[in-house]
């Protein structure tokens, strides 16, 4: 499953390329949110996850993006709360935009422009339980956090952090050069990766120094 950021959700099955590799195509998961912000699949529960989405998707008015839609257990394409299944959607309170989210140790953590939260599967009848982990934090892209070795790293708009149970400010000894020589034009463009044969996270950005 796929979602283009600000717009819809498509799913691929892969056990297709077996059989017919050239028509092999995804598909537009017509029942999913039309926008949103970022998605993940939650490995426990199995649900599909978005954030900074609809409360009914689809429709443009409930557009929310401080808002967590969250599929029923099981499935990518069922949405809609009933009493028979795990569907659902929760507003968080501190920010105004959900950035981002990686599921680690346990939950997911979500990160909006200023706060971090942390969502838990519970089972039934709640489901999920929503928790601020830290308030007045920054993140600088959807892409710019990543798990290694049950620890989460990512770069803030001026400083890095790190969640291994709780949120920290990770130390970095070139912080003053990098973030004067980053692009914030470009902010969108920072993507972590990870090099763990020598226990290294790593982070690529647009410098202000390119011309073009």
């Amino acid at each position: 499953i796929a979602t283009i950021i600000g717009g819809s959700s498509y799913y691929l099955n892969t056990s297709n390329f077996l059989n017919d590799p050239p028509n092999t195509k995804a598909t537009l998961i017509t029942q999913a949110p039309t926008r949103a912000n970022y998605m993940t699949v939650e490995a426990i529960n199995r649900s599909v996850v978005y954030f900074g989405t609809q409360t009914t998707p689809g429709t443009t008015a409930t557009f929310d993006p401080m808002t967590v839609l969250f599929s029923s257990q099981e499935s990518y394409t069922d949405y809609t709360p009933t009493a028979v299944n795990t569907a659902g959607f929760q507003r968080l309170s501190h920010g105004n935009s959900i950035i981002t989210a990686v599921p680690t140790r346990g939950n997911i953590l979500i990160l909006t422009n200023i706060s971090a939260h942390s969502m838990q599967y519970v089972g039934p009848p709640y489901v999920w339980s929503f928790n601020i982990l830290m308030d007045n934090i920054s993140v600088m892209s959807p892409n710019s956090m990543i798990t290694v070795n049950n620890v989460t790293y990512w770069m803030g708009k001026d400083r890095f952090y790190m969640y291994s149970g709780t949120v920290q400010v990770l130390p970095c000894s070139l912080r003053q050069y990098i973030f004067d020589d980053i692009n914030q034009a470009q902010a969108y463009q920072v993507f972590a990766g990870a090099n763990e044969a020598f226990n290294e996270v790593w982070w690529f950005y647009v410098s202000d120094d390119v011309v073009g």
